[in-house]
């Protein structure tokens, strides 16, 4: 196994239900019994009863890489990494998994900018951003109560209004993750019109970055950040990074 890759599973389910953490128990012996169908189908079924969590998307990311699926693998990846951004593993298994399926992160944002907003997931931006309020309004409280010295009054306020000011700006670039999506289909055409007889102007490779736009029937308009392409994709060859509660 190339070093590059970390196929070791998460096998830590804290606070979760018995039912739910025997199935991740038998998930993860059937993964380790080379049975990845089984273990798939398993992470799956407890994804669909509970709560999403990190480490059964980054184990049915680890099955589907194993099955060759890397459209689902990437896609698995891509949902624990919203949990999970700063687990190295995770990070090295979903570059590797991009290598293989030959496509990129297609972030819209330059490299440096991409890592400083992603270091944080979008609910950690957001209670930091929502901290910074509540601390500025607290020393305003203070402030009126007792007399604070200016000096530390000043910098504590500096760093507050810094924290706000760049969680509301890594929340603004993340702003388009919510239509953010992965093609998990091999060959996915996309065509001029949401009809499946409409003429096919390119294909997609399984893996592949999208942002999902409008709805038509069972197609949805597409555009690929990297390569240009715009059209219509059908619903069975991609999912949301980010899926839609019913």
């Amino acid at each position: 196994m190339n070093r590059n890759f970390r196929i070791s599973l998460l096998v830590v389910a804290l606070g979760t239900a018995s039912l739910s953490a025997g199935d991740f128990a038998v998930a993860n012996k059937r993964f380790q019994e080379g049975d990845f169908a089984g273990a798939a189908s398993t992470y799956e079924q407890i994804l669909t009863m509970e709560s999403p969590r990190a480490s059964v998307y980054y184990n049915l990311g680890n099955t589907y890489f194993r099955l060759g699926k890397f459209g689902p693998a990437i896609l698995a990846y891509e949902r624990a990494r919203i949990l999970t951004p700063r687990d190295p593993d995770l990070r090295i298994n979903l570059a590797r998994a991009r290598k293989d399926a030959s496509v990129t992160d297609e972030s819209p944002l330059d490299p440096r900018v991409n890592a400083v907003v992603s270091e944080l997931s979008p609910n950690e931006w957001s209670w930091l951003l929502a901290s910074a309020a509540l601390a500025i309004g607290a020393l305003t409280i203070v402030g009126g109560i007792i007399r604070l010295p200016l000096h530390w009054t000043r910098r504590t306020l500096g760093f507050l209004l810094c924290c706000i000011a760049v969680s509301a700006t890594a929340l603004y670039l993340r702003r388009t993750e919510s239509s953010r999506g992965v093609i998990i289909s091999d060959a996915t055409a996309v065509r001029i019109s949401p009809f499946e007889q409409a003429e096919s102007t390119a294909t997609l490779r399984p893996g592949q970055i999208i942002q999902i736009g409008a709805q038509q029937s069972e197609f949805h308009y597409i555009e690929s950040p990297s390569s240009g392409l715009h059209g219509w994709v059908a619903d069975r060859d991609f999912s949301a990074v980010i899926p839609h509660q019913p």
